[in-house]
């Protein structure tokens, strides 16, 4: 990341090529990450420039078919949202154009036709989407920008490294945040007509119902996504949020028997809505209320150190779904420790299925594929299991992954990377006592959880 050319103008962006064409007839914003109109600096990058020259808008957003990672259900939860950003921005006479296919000969295809002056991306650390950008900035013949919309601090401004864990990075961010935490502008009606045609979603009908129509369903036919989709929801669920559960925030969120999580993790997946606005509108609020302190600095630990150490973590090292990203204490002690005996060997239908002779395994495996999602204390101890119950531990970190990207709602994401590298094989910690098949990373058991909080009433809810 030595090269990474930062632009002058604004710390949030990259510029991946310089080569703006000055015959260019319009900006374009490809949406990917950051799925909202509000808060996304983005988009507000690409506006700035279209107003400075004087030219129209538009924002590209690529539905590419991808069977082996997701589920349809996920698709219809993005689609619900898209169709929320469209009608927000006919609003400021800006239009999607929804592209439908491989993104490269899409987004090339697209650029060559409409012959933008600049494109902008959303900064995403994982490697297809940094080797998209990559490509279109090799082949475009325009300036083609990254924004990094989805932290509050840019991840190269954090760090310029892979940081050791938490603790390196904490303070790092904690003198930077004040910089960064701040009200974004707001989008503006563009004054320039988009000159061309524009493709509704709603004439898109048959072509998405095809990639729909190939795309594997979970399976479970209760399923239900317990989120409904979009901006306005994102902000619905976030008051909520801060109203009735900040004030239990420190407590509740680690007890899967309460319902004391935030709930916005799809949405922050999705970039429904952005890390930087909960944390303003928290910190509005504990700001008038003392009782709500503590949920506010539990909270910017959890989604501003915890979630930006993940990017961190994807942005620098590109082993984030193998073992190969685990500290060499870890992966030398795992390794000796592979020919112990398991008492339990499952495979990868027997754990999808949640069969295993774990009720409270089962229960967090059932809790995702019933509703899309996971309790945040409960995937750890669901992680570290497989662990024990697979051959290996790169076997493990294989299924673990694809349970997680295809059923989970928030899945495909740094978060859920850097979560099974940590309890697997011991990223961001430390070396613990030795256990078997464990080694020196931390294990946790089931005596662990009835200790912490009601595990019987979770299994009981989770029950089929």
């Amino acid at each position: 990341m030595a090269d990474l050319n930062i632009s002058s103008k604004n710390k949030r962006i990259i510029v991946l090529s310089g080569a703006s064409n000055p015959a260019g007839r319009c900006v374009l914003y490809v949406m990917s990450r950051d799925q909202r109109t509000r808060d996304n600096h983005a988009l507000l990058a690409a506006q700035t420039e279209a107003l400075e020259h004087g030219l129209p808008l538009a924002v590209v957003f690529v539905l590419q078919p991808n069977v082996n990672q997701r589920a349809k259900e996920h698709y219809r939860f993005l689609l619900s949202g898209l169709r929320e950003i469209e009608v927000e921005l006919a609003k400021k006479n800006i239009p999607l154009l929804v592209l439908i296919g491989d993104p490269k000969q899409r987004l090339m295809g697209c650029v060559t036709h409409l012959q933008p002056r600049s494109l902008y991306f959303d900064m995403n650390p994982l490697i297809g989407p940094k080797r998209l950008q990559d490509y279109i900035a090799r082949q475009a013949n325009c300036a083609v920008h990254a924004v990094d919309t989805h932290n509050i601090v840019p991840v190269w401004i954090a760090s310029p490294k892979q940081e050791v864990g938490a603790r390196t990075l904490r303070p790092k961010l904690h003198r930077l945040l004040a910089d960064y935490l701040v009200e974004p502008p707001e989008l503006v009606d563009h004054p320039i007509k988009w000159p061309g045609p524009i493709m509704p979603l709603a004439k898109l009908g048959q072509k998405i119902d095809k990639l729909l129509a190939d795309l594997p369903s979970n399976g479970q036919t209760n399923l239900q996504i317990l989120h409904p989709s979009g901006e306005t929801a994102a902000w619905s669920r976030m008051n909520d949020f801060i109203t009735y559960k900040l004030r239990n925030y420190a407590v509740d969120r680690n007890d899967p028997s309460k319902d004391g999580l935030s709930g916005l993790s799809p949405y922050l997946h999705f970039g429904a809505v952005s890390s930087l606005r909960v944390i303003l509108e928290a910190k509005i609020a504990a700001a008038s209320k003392p009782e709500l302190q503590a949920g506010y600095e539990t909270l910017l630990e959890e989604m501003v150190i915890r979630k930006e150490l993940s990017d961190n973590f994807c942005w620098y090292n590109e082993n984030y779904r193998n073992l190969s990203g685990a500290p060499t204490w870890a992966q030398n002690s795992l390794k000796s420790h592979i020919s112990d005996q398991r008492q339990h060997l499952y495979n990868l239908k027997e754990l999808e299925a949640a069969k295993t002779h774990d009720e409270a395994w089962n229960a967090s495996q059932r809790e995702m594929i019933l509703s899309g999602k996971m309790h945040g204390y409960m995937r750890m101890y669901w992680d570290k299991k497989v662990l024990e119950w697979s051959p290996s531990p790169e076997a493990a970190i294989e299924r673990l992954i694809y349970l997680n990207d295809f059923y989970s709602i928030d899945g495909g994401d740094p978060n859920g990377y850097v979560g099974i590298l940590w309890s697997v094989a011991g990223l961001h910690d430390r070396p613990w006592g030795e256990r078997p098949i464990y080694g020196n990373v931390r294990s946790m058991v089931y005596s662990g959880l009835k200790r912490k909080f009601d595990i019987e009433a979770y299994i009981a809810h989770w029950a089929i």
